[in-house]
């Protein structure tokens, strides 16, 4: 093996690491550019339209129920006197009819895999000991959401029942990714939910979270599963759709209802109860409501869609070992491409020699999604290939390049 091979592979070897670790790295941060949205979204798009990859949950085993419609009126200090004066009111959901609810299921559901309650409960109500009683007996598993301060601070919750942070990072109002921890140690309401529905433990060892025993990203980008046009409001259920049903008309129903009809409704049903009026939020696929977004991202985690595995580290050591060898021996030879050549401005000349890493990154990310689930931020990596291509070119090898026409 020549010398140059040895180097080119040298290279490779410890470029691919460094590459590795960068794209960990980023993938572990709460933000994606812009623009990766957009090839997120469209990779998302070919993968689930063109070849038929979007594995849903069965629409008759996901229940929503919308509480936009069940608040009531609670007294609260007025923020000036610090005390109440009888003029001041704190709009909440109606604690009374989410406890009759719960006692629906408790006495008619079966095999619930879990009831997420993406509600906070930072304020009394009356009612607090009702829903409190209903909690305490429900036989399912159940968890709720907390919220924190302006502070960074856990508001505590008035309702004692397992909890998850229902917050999230949200560049330029589009939502991308979901974290797993708050502030690294605050678990969030899916990864809670999950924990309780699957039964299994999960904790943070250094900054991966572990979730039974696996790694996995603290900022997954989260597979949208259900999306906006997959929902229907209203009694009628459709084919393929999943139906958000109000609070208060399930109540009423119910007082007429035959049992065999609630169980039927209720049975072997995930359940998802919060605002879909109200609690709306920006994403790739349009304004869906936050329940929604908690749900995909408890699907995501439960399909195991944030799970680092060895073959996906593997395979993004493979490909950036062989871009980063293909850039070493390139450069030593100081070739350049048909489309470096005919181009005539320095910005032609910069775009001509990303276009054949940009294609490498696009196929691998693509194959990574197809296969793992997982997109790879590859504005970054390009970047980062086009600074080690100039150093090896300006400051290693030191000579002209010479004009090379291939067929890429």
């Amino acid at each position: 093996m020549r010398k140059s091979q040895v180097k080119a592979m040298l290279f490779g070897l410890l470029n691919a690491i460094l590459m590795l670790a960068l794209c960990l790295y980023w993938l572990s941060l709460p933000r994606t550019f812009g623009d990766e949205a957009f090839f997120i979204q469209w990779t998302s798009l070919v993968k689930k339209s063109l070849f038929g990859f979007d594995e849903k949950p069965d629409p008759n085993s996901v229940f929503y129920v919308d509480i936009s419609g069940s608040k009531t009126l609670i007294e609260k200090e007025d923020p000036f006197y610090q005390e109440k004066t009888g003029y001041q009111f704190q709009s909440i959901t109606n604690r009374e009819d989410l406890a009759n609810f719960l006692q629906y299921i408790r006495t008619y559901g079966k095999d619930i895999p879990i009831v997420i309650l993406d509600i906070t409960f930072q304020h009394s109500s009356p009612a607090d000991s009702l829903l409190q009683a209903a909690i305490d007996s429900f036989p399912f598993p159940l968890a709720g959401a907390s919220a924190l301060s302006p502070e960074g601070e856990v508001e505590k919750s008035k309702i004692k029942l397992p909890t998850g942070i229902a917050s999230y990072f949200s560049p330029n109002a589009q939502f991308l990714k979901y974290p797993l921890y708050i502030q690294d140690s605050l678990p969030t309401l899916p990864l809670v939910a999950l924990g309780l529905s699957q039964q299994k433990p999960y904790y943070k060892k250094g900054i991966w979270p572990r979730i039974d025993g696996k790694v996995n990203l603290i900022n997954p980008i989260i597979d949208f599963k259900i999306r906006t046009i997959d929902l229907t409001y209203g009694e009628s259920v459709k084919p393929g759709k999943y139906t958000i049903r109000s609070l208060g008309t399930l109540l009423y129903e119910w007082e007429f209802w035959d049992a065999a009809d609630i169980r039927q409704l209720l049975d072997h049903k995930t359940i998802i109860v919060g605002d879909f009026h109200y609690d709306n939020h920006q994403t790739i696929y349009g304004i869906m409501p936050g329940p929604v977004i908690v749900h995909n991202t408890y699907l995501t985690l439960e399909d195991g869609g944030s799970e680092v595995r060895w073959l996906w580290i593997l395979w993004l050591f493979f490909l950036f070992f062989w871009m980063s060898r293909r850039i070493y021996l390139e450069e030593e030879a100081g070739i350049r491409s048909k489309w470096w050549r005919r181009s005539k401005t320095a910005v032609g000349k910069i775009i001509a020699d990303s276009i054949d890493d940009s294609f490498f990154l696009i196929i691998g990310t693509i194959f990574s999604y197809l296969v793992f689930n997982i997109h790879i931020n590859i504005l970054i990596l390009l970047v980062y290939l086009k600074i080690v291509a100039f150093i090896l070119k300006r400051f290693v090898f030191k000579h002209p390049a010479k004009i090379f026409s291939n067929n890429i």
